[in-house]
């Protein structure tokens, strides 16, 4: 696996993304953010959809990791509508409203490839708190850095309801739950499409969400920078072809101590009234083929 990763910034009243092939990092106040995306056969294009946005003040940073039924340009309606309802929603407190949105934009939809596994997550930085929401999609991963352990980052509910978090774009009707947790300096947390937990192992099994873990558990000594190569690695080594036969995507967060800037806080109210009325969200995205090149991204027509 060769990349060529670029560092990128996001303003404020930003939203970066895609469902092309890629390799950024982004830092956030918080938060760094790592994507990586391959898509299938090397298109440009895949059916995986990945979307970074911040609010006015920079305290709030959302994200979606998006599995789209179908591969390239068959996921190319599912990644617009997606992006457009990031846009809409991107100063939304409670996230739920916005996986609704989704869920009832793609269950009504009469295009290819609507139905799709997605978690939503909503970093707010004062309080150090991650929000997640998982539509069917695989179970992230999460790192405490204080004990030097990977484990499976998923809520534990009191009671199970019927017809909730299903995949997007099944049933408009569907309810969605969040569930928060805390990260301190050092702590990780990935997210990543099917391809991963799909991938089978020496014996032809497939790993699942437990032998992903240990596959993690395993990697020892790498910096953050370096644990999605070395991840994918892994995978590859365990079985030829294990990450050839759908698209790749994988989200790694990292909390950090940068704090919001006193200019942002001072400027949110501005930015905020001036999204309002102008509707000048900037939407920004990698550029086809970026995976293999560093040459900066250029400004997505909305």
């Amino acid at each position: 696996m060769q990349t060529a990763q670029k560092i990128s910034q996001m303003s404020c009243m930003e939203v970066w993304g895609g469902n092309i092939a890629t390799d950024t990092s982004i830092d956030r106040p918080g938060l760094s953010c790592r994507v990586y995306s391959q898509s299938f056969g090397d298109g440009d294009a895949g059916g995986d959809v990945y979307y970074l946005s911040s609010c006015a003040s920079g305290r709030l940073t959302r994200f979606l990791l998006a599995d789209v039924c179908g591969h390239g340009q068959s996921a190319a309606a599912g990644a617009t509508a997606l992006r457009d309802l990031m846009r809409q929603n991107i100063n939304r407190i409670r996230q739920t409203q916005l996986v609704q949105a989704v869920n009832r934009e793609l269950a009504v939809a009469d295009i290819s490839g609507r139905f799709a596994t997605a978690l939503i997550g909503t970093w707010f930085t004062p309080t150090s708190e991650m929000v997640l929401s998982n539509a069917g999609h695989p179970i992230p991963m999460l790192y405490r850095a204080a004990t030097d352990r990977w484990d499976v980052c998923e809520a534990r509910p009191r009671k199970r309801v019927a017809m909730q978090n299903m995949p997007l774009g099944i049933d408009e009707q569907t309810g969605y739950s969040e569930y928060r947790i805390k990260l301190n300096p050092g702590d990780l947390l990935l997210s990543y499409t099917d391809a991963l937990s799909e991938s089978v192992d020496a014996d032809g099994n497939h790993i699942l969400t437990a032998g992903l873990r240990d596959v993690l558990e395993s990697i020892r000594g790498i910096k953050p920078d370096g644990l999605i190569e070395e991840l994918l690695k892994r995978l590859e080594s365990a079985c030829s072809g294990n990450l050839d036969r759908d698209d790749v995507t994988v989200m790694l967060f990292e909390a950090t101590t940068r704090t919001v800037s006193l200019a942002d806080s001072l400027m949110a109210p501005w930015r905020f009234l001036r999204n309002l009325f102008s509707d000048r969200v900037t939407i920004r995205g990698p550029q086809p083929s970026e995976i293999q090149a560093s040459t900066p991204s250029e400004t997505l027509s909305p």
